[in-house]
Order: structure tokens, then sequence, then C-alpha cells
């Protein structure tokens, strides 16, 4: 049945039908090999970072944030979002959970991805990284 139809679609005996023809196009186009998915943004847990403890004004100050992101190969750090004031840093650090049926089987971490912000004002310097479950984790550096 679908050889004959094949045949009589490229043949064009089908023409005259076009609403058949639309038909059969959407019913083999419809068929994929690829696993379709979508593309879930979560907030990563950081767990640690590291900074220099010590800036002067003017300076441009590097943190390295660790954490997890997930437990397969579907998971992958996105972007950060911060919020720059003189004396503090709201930061949320962004993943990518790519909802498919075939990921590598390994953790996935932040592995001191950095993130730059210039100084501008002398005093202490409060680093705040929003969690996921709403909690922060709270840091800070004494400019001089």
């Amino acid at each position: 049945m679908t050889i004959s139809l094949l045949r009589l679609f490229f043949t064009g005996t089908l023409i005259m039908f076009p609403a058949v023809q639309f038909g059969f196009i959407l019913a083999l186009g419809g068929c994929s090999t690829e696993a379709e998915s979508g593309i879930e943004d979560i907030i990563i847990k950081i767990d640690s970072l590291s900074q220099p403890g010590y800036a002067a004004i003017g300076d441009s100050v590097t943190i390295r944030l660790y954490g997890y992101i997930g437990p397969d190969g579907c998971y992958s750090f996105s972007h950060f979002e911060g919020y720059l004031q003189p004396l503090r840093l709201d930061l949320t650090v962004w993943g990518h959970h790519a909802e498919s049926s075939v990921c590598t089987q390994v953790m996935i971490y932040m592995d001191g991805q950095e993130y730059k912000f210039p100084i501008t004002e002398m005093g202490w310097f409060f680093i705040n990284i929003h969690q996921p479950d709403g909690s922060v984790l709270k840091d800070s550096i004494t400019i001089k």
C-alpha cells in the first residue's frame, strides 16, 4: 500500500488531489529519528567561591564559583545574571537542562567558572549568590 502510494505520488497521478498530497507530505514529515527536546532553565546551586579577599578602588575582581549542576550530560552552565551596586553584587548562576533521552552518564559541576566585576568604592564589598532554594550564599571583600 505504501509503495503504491509513493509511486502514485511521484508519478503525478495524485496531482488532482492536493489535499491528499498535503496529508501524505505531513505524514512523511512527521517521522524523525532525532529526539525532540526542550530546554529548561535552572538555577545552579553554588557551594563555594574563591575571591581575592581584598582589592583596591579601580581594580577588576574575579571570583570563581564551584558547585553541582546536574547528574548527567543533559545539564550545563548557561550564564550569570548579576546586579552590581557600588558595594554589593547579587548574582544568580543559570544553567540549562535539555530534556532528552540520550545523555552522557557523567555528573556536571561548576569548576571555577569566572565572574569579573569592577570596584568603584572603598569599604566592605558584599557578594550574594542566590541559590535554587531561595537561600543566599554570602561572602565579602575588603576594598582599600
